[in-house]
């Protein structure tokens, strides 16, 4: 999003708002509030711990200290403020963060100067979001306070829904005639071309309007903001109409492949679990939040896709597909899961038994029964093997070769090389066929230019932290001091700068800090954090998380200071002597010169060394 369109004056002046606004969002958001969100915290002094949400632990090494303002991982070392956990935890970028922020604690975002498409196109979304909100107001009342609803709620009390979840997801009932609502709604104010282009009302041949919703119970369909972009109708009796189901066509707002029903509900628990339920119908949904599995959303009864698997993926790691258990849920797990596996997502399928489906099984079974097959529910990979081989003829080697045809595929979605392996030994010892040529038909499958995949387990993709050198401690300890407040000595001014810092990120803090200080505008450390990229943050956090007793910082900075600039001169020193010996072999005279110039910084070194730190 560019927010300084405006040219001159005004881009000025939305600078100004940007900036203001920035501060208010940094002010208001509680990182310990908004990390407990997803994070289970437990207070020991004056910081918060707990399991790091970014890699899996069982002994709490994530921190949160809230007078400094930041998060720290001692595990992985991932780090940063309140707006670089948000980043990180549902995979936006920094202008996103702002906003969920911003939308959080209630602050008004400033916006941008709009084309005239732009605030037509804004205008009309309001228009159709707001009618869509009067008519499930309508729907509701029309279920909750007139005789039509009598039936509808009799139905949903046999689905084992009461008041609560009626009132919770604002289910209503469409009246019987084709009159009633489009009629209501126009005295309202709305005129019939925005009912017509919200999908609520239909023109007959003779031109004649009449409602599409009748006789129906009325699921309102929210977008992840919680606005109205469409409604699903289910029919009561089974003689009202051929269509069970009845949704409100496909539009720009309301497109059943990018929503996810209840996720606007189901967000909070997602990710607190860091999983999200995924059923099929909205009944479903509907009556497993009804027990208390408030992290269930349902797919709009069309086929996964890959931007509800994106959709997912930035609030939570793991999804769980219950279908039915028919071989249309069954198919239907099967298609799901390689598009989970593509954009990151651990995945699991689960089924209920006896032939139900989540919603009549829950009501039987209860929330206990439906928690303990949700535990046992099959990894991804294991389901669309097991899947393949309980339909093939194992007993026959043209069965096997069909099989493991059909299986090696699915290999490719594996983790790591190590992941590969095993599962070949596995299948290998479940078909008796010789595990070496089963690799070797998997090999012409990922190979077949040449050209091999990457090996990447995902226990390497997790940091590991290192042992710090002494000259590593250096410099995390004068960026400390310095972000603490500290000021450098005019006798060892020379001895910071960028290149004396050995690593990228520690390199981009200092000359954040730098030009921070020389703008005037460095207050405190975590003022940095949306200056540098993720490795960034995550070394600042690192540096913050440093317990140095304040009174020794002085000492502290010129110690570091002067371990800076002897490792500075011990590199300048490498540098000049690797060219001697090069010029050397060479034949150059040049080597002389070098030679000398390695004198000279070795003399350097040693003074240095004898003055020590200068109190």
């Amino acid at each position: 999003m560019d927010f300084f369109r405006k040219g001159g004056d005004g881009m000025e002046d939305l600078k100004e708002k940007y900036e203001s606004f920035k501060e208010q969002v940094r002010q208001a958001a509680d990182i310990v509030s908004v990390v407990s969100e997803t994070v289970d915290l437990k207070k020991k002094g004056r910081r918060f711990w707990g399991c790091c949400p970014f890699h899996s632990e069982k002994t709490p090494s994530f921190t949160v200290n809230p007078e400094k303002g930041f998060f720290h991982c001692f595990g992985c070392g991932a780090g940063g403020d309140v707006f670089t956990f948000v980043m990180k935890r549902d995979h936006v970028s920094f202008v996103e963060a702002e906003r969920i922020l911003a939308n959080k604690y209630g602050i008004p975002i400033p916006e941008p100067e709009k084309t005239a498409e732009e605030i037509r196109r804004e205008q009309e979304e309001k228009e159709i979001f707001g009618t869509n909100e009067l008519a499930a107001r309508f729907f509701h009342a029309c279920l909750t306070k007139t005789q039509y609803g009598k039936e509808g709620l009799t139905y949903l009390a046999g689905r084992g829904i009461g008041m609560d979840i009626v009132e919770s997801f604002e289910l209503g009932l469409a009246p019987p005639d084709a009159q009633t609502f489009h009629k209501a709604l126009e005295k309202r104010g709305i005129p019939e071309k925005t009912l017509l282009k919200a999908g609520l009302v239909g023109r007959s041949d003779s031109g004649r309007i009449y409602d599409k919703f009748r006789e129906r119970v009325m699921i309102p369909i929210k977008n992840p903001r919680g606005k109205v972009v469409g409604f699903t109708g289910r029919i009561l009796r089974k003689d009202a109409s051929p269509a069970k189901y009845m949704n409100t066509p496909e539009t720009s707002w309301f497109h059943k492949g990018r929503l996810l029903f209840g996720m606007d509900r189901a967000l909070p628990s997602i990710r607190k679990r860091r999983q999200a339920l995924i059923v099929e119908g909205h009944m479903d949904a509907i009556s497993l939040h009804a027990a208390g599995v408030t992290w269930a959303v349902a797919s709009m009864g069309t086929a996964f896709t890959e931007y509800q698997a994106k959709l997912l993926k930035r609030v939570t790691p793991e999804v769980i597909f219950c279908f039915d258990s028919d071989n249309a849920g069954r198919s239907a797990a099967m298609r799901s899961i390689p598009i989970a596996l593509a954009v990151g997502l651990e995945c699991r399928v689960m089924h209920v038994t006896d032939g139900k489906d989540p919603d009549e099984f829950i009501r039987k079974e209860g929330q206990d029964a439906f928690l303990a097959l949700m535990n046992q529910a099959k990894g991804g990979i294991d389901y669309e093997v097991d899947t393949v081989l309980s339909r093939s003829d194992v007993t026959t080697l043209s069965g096997k070769v069909g099989a493991v045809s059909e299986i090696l595929p699915f290999f490719k979605d594996c983790r790591s090389d190590v992941e590969v392996g095993e599962r070949i030994r596995d299948l290998s010892r479940r078909l008796v066929l010789d595990e070496g040529e089963i690799r070797s038909e998997y090999q012409k499958l990922v190979r077949p230019n040449g050209s091999g995949r990457s090996f990447n387990p995902e226990w390497l993709l997790q940091k590991k932290v290192a042992i710090e050198s002494p000259t590593q401690q250096a410099e995390r300890g004068v960026l400390y001091a310095l972000l603490m407040g500290e000021e450098i000595a005019p006798d060892q001014a020379g001895f910071a700068h960028t290149d004396a810092f050995s690593t990228a990120a520690r390199r981009a803090i200092f000359t954040s800090y730098c030009a921070r200080k020389g703008a005037g505008t460095f207050h405190e450390g975590r003022d940095l954090f949306e200056d540098v990229n993720e490795e960034g943050a995550a070394e600042l956090s690192t540096i913050l998380a440093s317990t140095i007793p304040k009174e020794t910082l002085p000492e502290v900075l010129r110690d570091c200071l002067f371990r800076l600039q002897t490792a500075t001169l011990e590199k300048e020193y490498e540098r000049h002597s690797e060219l001697a010996q090069r010029y050397e072999k060479e034949g150059n005279e040049k080597f002389l010169e070098e030679l000398q110039e390695c004198r000279r910084i070795r003399m350097e070194i040693r003074n240095l060394r004898s003055a020590g730190p200068i109190r």
